[in-house]
């Protein structure tokens, strides 16, 4: 229980000295006052002085004892504050059901991250344009010690979201290092970064610092559109007309193997999307046009498939970024029905979370996924006191105002029950309205105003 505490200079009782309270500096007011006005000798009181102290004293004793009673009722009361507006918070799957991913928060640029610039500053630095300061059109996402990477398709940068100071910045703009159209990212034990550009044809790397380091060629025709590193190897999506995987080495970028190739029999593509590699070494590949999700080994022999053209779990409308979290678990997002799919590595079917809606937690035509347990630190204001986090995952979104989601995926304690003011729902929308799946002959067809470009696929 709250105590107030009364210190005994506050209530001592004494009288204070008479005296004619006039301002220290009388010019003020323009009067003027002799010194030997400004107090009365000792033992000098008038009767009029003696009676307005009276009364003064038992005015102070009455407001005294006033205080002290509203002071006892407010003892026996207790310290009770204003309730604190709950936040509520999203979980997937909703309540009965046990929850195992949560909706943390959403970035888009500058204005998420960085406190407002006052308007002095404004003035001194200059106003940035809007564009320099957010995401234009995200595509891959990486993260790394509370460090967002987003591969920016129209500001063709990667654009840097700095959770841990709080920071917005771009790189990959000028010299050498500089990006025609990146797609897709991924960054090594080391903190270098590779970025797929296909009017580059190239890898592109970055070191740790963020500054360039060198790019690896990638061999005609191609056209790579996804990049994964395990141990020293680099493997390259490419989804040109060959439809294959190019294995580099990590350092030195020579060409190690190549597996793959055009078609609908397992172990060849389609259109592919998205590459990933398991901490076993397995091979997930996000094959679209045959809208499916395929595991291979590192030498490219098929281990199994799954999905079909569809809106239920387990099939696709438009798979597109694939990663694998450390436990095994796939993640694979699905453009058409604006979703990321959960599979345990034997290919079942785990779960699912977003959703179309502009709402946070909600997808808007998501490209891309990544998972991080790098940066769970800056993050854990965020969490439910009682959710236990294993790992973030990161999705970029081409539409929408939440550019950029950031959820968690973990468990509650045994038994744990979440009270229902805790929690808030999305809008229920039936999978089917998405934007529609592929059908691998004709580009994809969606309700306006999005407007679906070739990097989209």
């Amino acid at each position: 229980m709250c105590r107030a505490v009364l210190r005994d200079a506050d209530f001592n009782g004494t009288i204070p000295a008479m005296q004619n309270r006039v301002p220290q500096f009388p010019e003020v007011l323009g009067v003027e006052h002799r010194q030997a006005d400004r107090r009365p000798a000792f033992g000098s009181h008038t009767d009029a002085t003696l009676k307005g102290t009276k009364a003064w004293c038992r005015r102070r004793r009455h407001g005294r004892a006033f205080f002290l009673a509203c002071l006892g009722a407010f003892a026996l009361t207790g310290c009770k504050s204003a309730p604190r507006e709950q936040r509520q918070l999203v979980f997937f799957p909703a309540p009965p059901a046990a929850p195992r991913v949560q909706f943390l928060t959403w970035a888009s640029g500058a204005d998420e991250l960085e406190a407002k610039r006052g308007a002095f500053a404004e003035f001194v630095l200059g106003q940035e344009p809007a564009a320099a300061r957010a995401v234009q059109k995200p595509y891959g996402v990486a993260a790394r010690d509370g460090v967002v990477y987003i591969c920016d398709t129209k500001g063709l940068s990667i654009c840097r979201l700095d959770f841990k100071n709080h920071v917005f910045s771009v790189f990959g703009t000028s010299g050498p290092g500089r990006l025609r159209k990146p797609i897709n990212m991924t960054i090594d034990p080391l903190g270098y970064k590779f970025v797929v550009d296909p009017d580059r044809k190239q890898v592109v790397v970055f070191g740790p610092d963020d500054t360039y380091v060198t790019a690896f060629n990638v061999p005609p025709p191609c056209h790579p559109v996804d990049v994964a590193v395990h141990e020293n190897e680099l493997y390259v999506l490419d989804n040109d007309e060959d439809c294959q995987v190019v294995v580099l080495d990590r350092k030195t970028g020579d060409i190690l193997r190549t597996f793959g190739g055009p078609g609908g029999e397992p172990g060849q593509f389609k259109r592919p999307n998205s590459i990933a590699v398991a901490p076993d070494g397995s091979v997930y590949i996000s094959d679209t046009h045959n809208w499916r999700v395929q595991k291979l080994t590192a030498q490219g022999k098929p281990i199994w498939t799954k999905g079909e053209p569809g809106y239920v779990l387990g099939s696709f409308g438009r798979p597109r970024g694939i990663r694998v979290g450390p436990d095994g678990i796939v993640y694979v997002v699905d453009g058409a029905t604006e979703i990321v799919q959960m599979f345990d590595p034997d290919g079942h079917t785990l779960m699912r979370f977003g959703g179309p809606g502009n709402q946070p937690g909600a997808l808007g035509l998501p490209a891309a996924v990544d998972i991080d347990a790098s940066s769970l630190e800056y993050f854990k204001s965020y969490v439910h006191e009682a959710f236990r986090v294993e790992y973030l995952i990161f999705v970029a979104s081409q539409y929408g105002n939440h550019l950029v989601s950031v959820y968690a995926f973990g468990s509650f304690p045994p038994g744990y029950k979440l009270m229902e003011h805790e929690i808030k729902t999305l809008e229920a929308r039936p999978m089917r309205e998405g934007i529609g799946p592929v059908d691998g002959k004709e580009p994809p067809i969606e309700p306006p105003p999005r407007e679906i470009k070739p990097e989209d696929e």
